[in-house]
Formats: structure tokens, C-alpha cells, sequence
């Protein structure tokens, strides 16, 4: 005997999760990405400007010492051309004090002249612009290798026979301090107004999908509508859902609506089929008890009839299949009942009942948006019940209030006492056992009625006496 083959071997293996974002995310996201966005560019910009305005400050105040210092300036002329300065007690004058000068001829770069703050010593040039290009500024380095910033240009001296060019140098830590000042405050800033707007954008998006949330858990309550329910689960139609949510709350409303409707129809069919069928059963039971052979004639005539049945609800069931899915065809209203008044009047030949359609001109033009086979099924069974108990006389009126097709059915027969009227439409009661039938008529017609968000109603006929059946659909066009 072979071993049992290793289905796990060839079993396929599982679709791996795929995390979905959340609506809340999405909306996060897609709100939160464009603010930071602007936050970062709007603080580029910013800090653009207010780095440019500082090195502006800055070259306006080595611009002003050039100048001052251009003014002072003497040519000494002898063996070796030298360059001074006139006058003391300033910036210039104090060693090391950051602040220097100095003049080179521009034809060679030689050095003519500098600063006493130079003392013996240079400031290099690093040939680094700093800041916009448009001022002029360059990095540098002083005697002591602090950080400086310089600015030159070209002058002219009495006694020179070529140009000069005199470059002012400025100590740039006081300027590198407030830029990187301005740094860090721009990018807190923007950091903790970032923090901010996701901070309260989470706290308005959950604020703003509790509405959403609550309809969801009254859509989750209403899957088990008889088990116990949660206080903070009430149904659809109470969740405060506000103005926006207010269609989809109808719509979903309106389809578990249908839905408990389609369900309690194929119940309602299930159960008919189940008490039609019982009767024809019971006499083949019956027959079989009191011999110990069933006629054959009698046998088909049930066969027959359990037959019919079984048909007539799996078009019924066919039929409640095309309206729940809601794309069965209009029908002819006349050309629909007209058939089955004649069929009546065949059907109830023995009464010789006088049977009548009383249907306004217009009404040969309409059409109901509706499957036939129901307003077969619930015209049928209305009519059927009123031949059974009419005297002489049973009268069909159509007419059309609105959107309604309204169908009245009136008799001559007994009609019926105020408590048969209160205990009519259960499905299988009686009210005469002599008479033929399944106790389902009125059920069935009910049940259609309803399925098109129409009613029954049953009364007194004014004009025959006995009983008036008041049919009621939607969908008239």
C-alpha cells in the first residue's frame, strides 16, 4: 500500500499581506507633505534673504573703511616705492586686532604697504567668495590663521605711475556666528511647526473620521441584528453621520434594507414551498395507508401539483433574483393583466361570475418597472381568492397615484370580520377549510408588495359588499 501523498508539498503558497494605507494616512499624508514643503522652501527663501542682508551689512562696512582708508593713504617715493597711512588711533592701528590692509601693485601683486595691525606679518587671500557674488567679499585668513573676510579694489595714488589694488580685511567670526544663529533658529522653527501641523492634523483627521467610524461600527452591528448590542453600536439610520456622510448613510441604509427584505422573502418562499407541499404529501400518505396500492391516476395528479409548485417558487425565487440585482425589464401593465383576468374567468367557469377590468385609457401606455412574473404572481393569487368567495361579481380597478401602480379587487362574497381582517396574510391560514387552496395568496402578494416598497390593504367593498383587496407597487414610468 503507497504512503499518503505530502499535500503540503504541493498546496500553493499563501498571497503575502499587503498593508493598505489607511484613509486617515492618505489624508495625512497628502495634507501634510505640501505644508512641509512650503515650510522648507519658505525657510530657504528666508534664510536666503537674511543671510544676504547680513553679508550686505557687512561689505557696506568694509566698503566705508576703503574708503576711509583710500583717503589716507601716502605714496612714499625712493628706492623701494612704499605706501602709508596718515593718521592713527583706529581699528587699523591696534596689532592683531582683526581689522587689516593692505596695498600690492596690480601688475605684479607685489606689496607696497600694509596696515600696523599686520605688524610684520600678512593676510592671505583664500580666493573663496563668501555671500552674493555681487559684493565682491572673500574668504581669508589672518597672521594669527583667524577667519577674516576682505573686499578690494583698484586706487590710484599720487606719485604711482601704475594702479593699485588696496584690500580691506574684517574679522568674520561676529558675522559666522550670527549666520549660524540664524540657522539654528530657522530650523527649529520649522522642525516644531512640522510637529505642530502633525500634531493637529492627526487630532482634526481623527475628529473629522469619527463620524465615518461610527458608521462603520452600526454597518458591523447590523450583521447580527438579533444577538446583542454594544450602547456605542446603534443602527445606520441613528449615527449621527453629519451632512456630508448623510447620502452614503441613506444608501447604505436603503441596501441593508433590501437586503433584509430579499433574505426574508427566499425564507418566506422556503417556508410556502414547505406548507404547499404538505398537502399533496399528506393525501399520497393517506392513500398509501388505506391500501397497499396507490391508484396511478391519483399518484400523477399529486406528482402533478407538487410539480406545479416546485415551478411556480423556483420563478418566484428566479424573480426575486432579477429584482435584487435590478436589471429586469419594464413591463406592459394591460398586456400583463388582461391574460390574467381571461385565465380567471376560464379558471372560475362552474361560478359563472361576471368579472370585470375597469382601467383608465391612458393606462395602455404604461409600463412598471418590475419583474412580470411577480405582478403575475401577486394579481393571480388576489384574484384566485376573490373568485373562490365571490357570489356573482368580482371587479379589477388600475389606477396610477404618482409613481404607484394601485390595483383594487373587489367581490360580492362575505368578505371579512374585523378580527379575519387583523389575522389576514399569515401565511398558511385559513379561514374555510371547504375551500380549495394553500392559505398563501394574500402572503405572497404582501410579500411582492413590499419588495417593491409598496403595500396590502385589505377592508369593506362599498360598492359589492364583500371584500376589497388594495394592491400598491412602485415603479410606474
Amino acid at each position: 500500500m503507497s504512503a499518503p501523498e505530502d499535500l503540503s508539498e504541493t498546496a500553493p503558497p499563501s498571497a503575502p499581506s499587503v498593508r493598505r494605507w489607511t484613509l486617515a494616512r492618505r489624508i495625512a499624508v497628502l495634507a501634510l507633505a505640501p505644508a512641509a514643503l512650503a515650510l522648507v522652501g519658505g525657510s530657504i527663501w528666508l534664510r536666503t534673504q537674511m543671510h544676504g542682508a547680513l553679508y550686505q551689512s557687512f561689505a557696506q562696512a568694509l566698503q566705508e573703511r576703503q574708503e576711509r582708508v583710500a583717503a589716507r593713504l601716502l605714496h612714499v617715493p625712493g628706492v623701494k616705492d612704499e605706501v602709508t597711512e596718515s593718521g592713527a588711533g583706529d581699528e587699523f592701528s591696534t596689532i592683531y586686532s582683526g581689522w587689516y590692509w593692505q596695498v600690492r601693485r596690480t601688475s605684479d601683486a607685489s606689496t607696497l604697504g600694509h596696515s600696523r595691525s599686520l605688524w610684520d606679518a600678512e593676510a592671505q587671500l583664500l580666493d573663496k567668495a563668501a555671500g552674493p557674488a555681487a559684493l565682491g567679499l572673500m574668504q581669508a585668513r589672518g597672521p594669527r590663521a583667524e577667519p577674516l573676510l576682505a573686499q578690494s579694489r583698484s586706487i590710484t595714488l599720487s606719485g604711482l605711475n601704475e594702479p593699485a589694488t588696496l584690500t580691506v580685511f574684517a574679522p568674520a567670526s561676529t558675522l559666522q556666528d550670527n549666520l549660524e544663529r540664524i540657522d539654528r533658529i530657522l530650523l527649529v522653527s520649522v522642525i516644531s511647526l512640522i510637529v505642530f501641523l502633525t500634531v493637529m492634523l492627526l487630532a482634526q483627521v481623527r475628529v473629522g473620521l469619527a463620524p465615518l467610524r461610527r458608521l462603520t461600527r452600526a454597518v458591523a452591528a447590523e450583521r447580527q441584528p438579533h444577538g446583542p448590542r454594544h450602547p456605542q453600536m446603534p443602527r445606520i439610520q441613528d449615527v449621527p453621520a453629519g451632512s456630508d456622510l448623510a447620502p452614503l448613510q441613506r444608501e447604505l441604509g436603503a441596501l441593508l434594507a433590501h437586503n433584509e427584505r430579499v433574505v426574508s422573502r427566499a425564507r418566506a418562499h422556503a417556508a410556502d414551498l414547505n406548507h404547499a407541499l404538505k398537502k399533496p404529501l399528506a393525501l399520497l400518505a393517506a392513500s398509501a395507508s388505506r391500501q397497499s396500492q396507490v391508484d396511478s391516476a391519483e399518484a400523477l395528479q399529486h406528482i402533478t401539483a407538487m410539480t406545479r409548485l416546485i415551478d411556480r417558487y423556483q420563478s418566484r425565487t428566479m424573480s426575486d433574483a432579477a429584482h435584487a440585482s435590478a436589471t429586469h425589464a419594464s413591463t406592459a401593465v394591460l398586456e400583463c393583466l388582461t391574460p390574467i383576468v381571461q385565465a380567471m374567468r376560464r379558471l372560475h367557469a362552474a361560478q359563472e361570475l361576471d368579472w370585470h377590468m375597469d382601467a383608465p385609457p391612458p393606462a395602455a401606455a404604461w409600463r412598471w418597472r418590475g419583474d412580470r412574473t411577480d405582478l403575475e404572481e401577486a394579481t393571480g393569487n388576489l384574484l384566485d381568492n376573490a373568485g373562490k368567495w365571490a357570489a356573482s361579481q368580482v371587479r379589477l380597478q388600475v389606477r396610477r397615484t404618482g409613481s404607484a401602480l394601485r390595483l383594487s379587487i373587489e367581490d360580492d362574497g362575505p368578505g371579512m370580520s374585523a378580527a379575519q381582517l387583523e389575522a389576514a396574510g399569515q401565511r398558511g391560514l385559513r379561514f374555510d377549510e371547504s375551500v380549495e387552496g394553500t392559505g398563501l395568496g394574500l402572503s405572497i402578494a404582501s410579500q411582492i408588495a413590499q419588495a417593491y416598497g409598496g403595500e396590502l390593504k385589505l377592508g369593506k367593498s362599498e360598492a359589492l359588499k364583500g371584500l376589497r383587496v388594495e394592491l400598491t407597487l412602485e415603479g410606474l414610468i
